[in-house]
């Protein structure tokens, strides 16, 4: 009985090692809650500029089509590359701390399977917009950025699958109300992010 329960605990082992090397489970639960507030401090922002609330019907086809249009994808696509920086610069610091590589095959794999769904999105909701259809990409980028941490979710933490369901079927919504497409937008990359981020820190980070 005793030599079974050994190899049942070596076999266990076993799979459990083999699972630390093929999921990166260093990602940051910090950055996503930061990036969740950027983004509600962005539309805030946003909304005060071109005084057009993130509430009302059609808010972003207003502010793409408005005078301040430049400000606006401005303001959007620099929440990108400062959430996109900290996420890295966290998870980085987080493998550092336990000893492991930052860029080891397991994160080179998590970044190649996120990456194509967020490129295909990126291309498609500008695509979207150079027709004039800037309603649809709230929708559009909700979707694809679910698709990614779906995607992405086999070679990491388990509940960014959850997540990644969780976009998904905000952007759904916000394809079928088009019109508030803004508001679900700021509950998926705002409050969704806050709430997601502050559990991962709390179960993985807090020591």
């Amino acid at each position: 009985m005793e030599k079974h329960e050994e190899q049942l605990a070596a076999i266990q082992e076993m799979r459990n090692l083999m699972d630390r090397a093929s999921r990166f489970r260093s990602i940051s639960g910090l950055s996503a809650a930061v990036a969740g507030l950027l983004a509600l401090l962005c539309v805030a922002v946003v909304s005060l500029f071109t005084d057009i609330l993130f509430v009302e019907a059609e808010a972003f086809d207003q502010m793409a089509r408005g005078a301040f249009a430049t400000p606006v994808f401005t303001c959007f696509l620099l929440l990108l590359v400062v959430s996109v920086g900290f996420g890295i610069t966290l998870a980085a610091r987080n493998a550092r701390s336990k000893g492991q590589s930052a860029w080891d095959s397991a994160a080179k794999r998590l970044a190649y399977h996120v990456s194509i769904p967020l490129v295909v999105g990126g291309i498609f909701s500008f695509l979207m917009g150079h027709l004039g259809l800037w309603g649809l990409v709230p929708a559009i980028t909700l979707l694809f950025y679910g698709l990614a941490l779906f995607n992405g979710s086999h070679y990491t933490l388990d509940a960014v699958r959850i997540l990644g369901l969780c976009e998904m079927m905000l952007g759904l919504l916000a394809a079928f109300w088009v019109a508030y497409g803004l508001v679900i937008w700021v509950v998926g990359f705002g409050l969704l992010h806050v709430v997601f981020g502050l559990y991962l820190y709390l179960k993985y980070e807090r020591v």
